[in-house]
């Protein structure tokens, strides 16, 4: 269980919601969706950070604290003076008060339990890696764009080959003589992503880098290797806390504190530039690889009412597989079983007026059709009064 409180910060009043595997939260331009995005990604870094060093240090200060969260998310002007943050899980619980200007945190009596994660915040600038040729040569801020483009450095230099993107007429591939990204047409044809439509430009390094942190990420070494001073640090708390341990369970808490066990990755509009259809293919595949092999979690922010639709068609060909194996069979005609979702693994929210509720329909199974037709009902009742004149 994630338990996540947010009050008066940015355009966010009050918002208390519990996070499940895979999160969405939908909601108009300037709502609070992405702030709440991005306070969730600070809180499960903060979280990894607290289980690997356990100690209430400079690390842990307010001011520290702030920063990391204000300076790389880019929320400067967000603070208020009753800013009021609080995070819990079953292996930690901490507070940000900015009225009292600090940091608090305990841990439970799991601590141990604490598993690592590869934390990653795709954000909606991600096309800057395709709009800007020479990216790695520009000097920027340290915030969650530069995090994403030194990311995207490791991910596009494990596709040398071609890579299909999603089923489209179009592959990518990476040309490391002169660190270039290239799109390969269907007919053989090749061209610089830069060069590429903006669709595109958004949804290569979207979905490349996806396929990086759900699967090439865990092939890599660094994901073993940790740096010695942490590692000696961990070893040696391990032994004096969990003395009545055996050796191997005490290996076997080490290596999950080091070694990543999923992706956990945070996704900002990932709808920009991309056609209807397109959405609909891009949530399937999502899907498709976060029910890979180390079942991912992932929390997405979005205008699109296309992709909470589309989630919804794969939650309700989970929930009809379940049922029976007469109904799996029929549904894995059009679904692969990796492409579907159980209900009760998705958290589904919408922002209205500084505050986010809940738009799962426990009744049906699904995420409420009521909240995703909003904004066509608004357009349809504007019609039927033309049609009325």
């Amino acid at each position: 269980m994630k338990r996540l409180t947010i009050c008066n910060f940015g355009p966010i009043d009050e918002v208390v919601i519990e996070l499940k595997r895979v999160n969405l939260i939908l909601g108009p331009q300037s709502s609070g969706k992405s702030t709440v995005l991005k306070v969730a990604c600070f809180c499960d870094w903060m979280e990894r950070q607290i289980a690997l060093t356990q100690y209430p240090g400079q690390l842990y200060q307010f001011s520290f604290v702030l920063k990391s969260l204000i300076d790389f998310h880019k929320l400067e002007g967000f603070l208020q003076d009753n800013t009021f943050i609080r995070y819990e899980n079953d292996i930690v619980t901490f507070e940000l008060d900015a009225k009292a200007q600090t940091f608090t945190w305990k841990m439970t009596s799991n601590r141990w339990n604490y598993q690592r994660t590869k934390i990653s915040y795709i954000p909606a600038e991600r096309n800057l890696v395709a709009a800007i040729p020479n990216w790695y040569q520009v000097s920027m801020n340290n915030n969650n764009i530069q995090d994403f483009m030194k990311e995207w450095e490791f991910a596009r230099k494990c596709f040398p080959q071609q890579e299909p993107i999603m089923g489209l007429p179009y592959s990518y591939r990476y040309q490391p003589s002169n660190k270039a990204d290239r799109i390969v047409m269907s007919n053989g044809q090749e061209l610089e992503l830069t060069n590429a439509s903006s669709g595109l430009q958004s949804l290569t390094p979207l979905y490349v880098m996806l396929r990086y942190l759900t699967g090439e990420f865990f092939k890599e070494k660094h994901t073993k290797v940790e740096d010695a001073i942490l590692r000696a640090d961990l070893e040696n708390m391990i032994t004096m806390e969990c003395p009545d341990e055996q050796p191997e369970k005490q290996k076997e808490i080490l290596d999950n504190m080091l070694t990543p066990c999923r992706s956990d990755i945070y996704i900002e509009e990932p709808e920009a530039h991309i056609f209807p259809s397109t959405q609909k293919d891009f949530v399937y595949s999502l899907v498709n690889l976060l029910n890979g092999q180390h079942k991912h979690c992932c929390f997405i922010a979005t205008h699109s009412p296309y992709l909470m639709t589309s989630f919804n068609n794969l939650i309700q060909a989970g929930e009809l597989m379940a049922e029976s194996a007469e109904k799996a069979a029929k549904v894995s005609v059009r679904f692969a079983p990796n492409q579907t979702l159980r209900y009760q693994e998705v958290a589904a929210f919408a922002m209205q007026e500084g505050k986010c509720v809940s738009i799962m329909d426990d009744e049906y199974k699904l995420i409420s059709a009521e909240a995703l037709d909003h904004a066509s009902q608004e357009i349809a009742d504007d019609f039927n009064y033309l049609l009325e004149l």
